[in-house]
């Protein structure tokens, strides 16, 4: 901004800038005019036009001023709002970020907690198939009529007590592999048939099977004369579930000799027994039967097969406990440690059944 000769004052070039502007008008400058020869009385001529016209000159530099200033506020108050939207903005994603991370940390939460709740829902269920099991047995006794303990009462009142424990104790038995091996290796034989489920499940595949269980419920001191009806080499198969930890050790050896004798080349027996390697099995699980004499070890098992003459084709562990019996170790745990915990669930609670496929030589 310069001075002239006279108290006029000029600006060369547009102000940037509201508050400039406002500067610009305030002082009363103007834009420098363009030189002449007539200067001195263009000069007089606008100082009288302007004298004429100073009364409405000044309303609109007011009026320009007060617009300026309008300007102005309408310009902070823009500022002002867009740095409030920006805290505003930054504490919503402060807000969202720390909701991700609550939402993230629960959703952790219920992950871990869905195993937990799936292994506690399997040993309640597991508990309640064995409470179910108890009260079927004590309604069927309800039903049936009162046994008198006469002396040929005696026999069907034991019979009866080992119903009791048999249904209470047993559940339901899977007898569709063997069904299906037997199948192949027509006719088969059960020895201790029990309830009869295998035979039943033949009967509806069209195997041709028979069973066989002393004292209507129990096979214990029986086995050498279930056999004596039946020729030599003319079964198929031999089916023994659960049978093997009733009887002693010498009836264990006719079962496997007798077998040996009525098979045919070729022929299978098959063998289900609690799984001693399981120690919550053998040393809990399998006491509950008052029946039970001894756990069936495999390796001595497999020994007596090979000494009677039979070839090993399977044994294997079958039937595994309820999730929710087992311990359970995080990803995030140490390999060691998820090592050890694999072995004692191995160990500890290993699957509840032993079976074994023998093949007569």
């Amino acid at each position: 901004m310069e001075r002239g000769l006279s108290d006029d004052r000029y600006v060369d070039s547009p102000p940037a800038g509201s508050a400039a502007w406002r500067e610009v008008w305030e002082a009363d400058v103007r834009y420098r005019p363009r030189s002449s020869r007539f200067e001195w009385l263009l000069r007089v001529v606008r100082r009288i036009f302007r004298r004429a016209g100073e009364p409405d000159a000044e309303r609109q530099k007011n009026y320009n001023v007060a617009l300026l200033d309008l300007l102005s506020d309408a310009q902070r108050e823009v500022a002002q709002l867009r740095e409030d939207l920006k805290t505003d903005l930054a504490a919503v994603q402060v807000d969202v970020r720390s909701s991700d991370e609550s939402l993230a940390t629960e959703l952790k939460k219920l992950r871990e907690l869905i195993p937990v709740a799936a292994q506690r829902n399997d040993a309640l269920i597991a508990a309640l198939d064995q409470k179910i099991e108890t009260i079927g047995a004590r309604l069927r006794d309800v039903t049936l009529p009162i046994i008198e303990r006469a002396a040929s009462g005696e026999q069907r009142a034991g019979d009866f007590l080992y119903r009791r424990l048999e249904d209470g104790l047993r559940g339901e038995v899977d007898v569709g592999e063997y069904v299906e091996l037997a199948r192949k290796n027509q006719p088969a034989i059960d020895i201790g048939c029990g309830r009869g489920e295998f035979l039943l499940a033949c009967r509806e595949a069209g195997v041709v099977a028979f069973g066989f269980d002393i004292n209507e419920r129990s096979v214990v001191a029986g086995i050498p004369e279930c056999f004596k009806m039946i020729a030599d080499g003319s079964v198929g198969s031999v089916l023994a579930i659960h049978v093997v930890e009733h009887i002693p050790a010498e009836l264990l050896f006719a079962l496997f000799a007798e077998s040996n004798r009525v098979l045919k080349q070729g022929g299978l027996l098959m063998i289900e027994t609690p799984n001693a390697e399981s120690l919550l099995v053998s040393a809990s699980e399998f006491w509950r039967d008052p029946t039970h004499l001894a756990p069936r070890h495999p390796a001595a098992l497999t020994l007596l097969a090979r000494e009677y003459g039979f070839a090993i084709e399977e044994v294997r562990a079958i039937h595994p406990l309820p999730e929710g019996n087992r311990l359970t170790a995080d990803e995030d745990d140490p390999p060691t440690l998820r090592r050890l915990v694999d072995v004692i669930n191995e160990r500890i609670f290993g699957p509840q059944d032993l079976r074994l496929i023998l093949r007569r030589s």
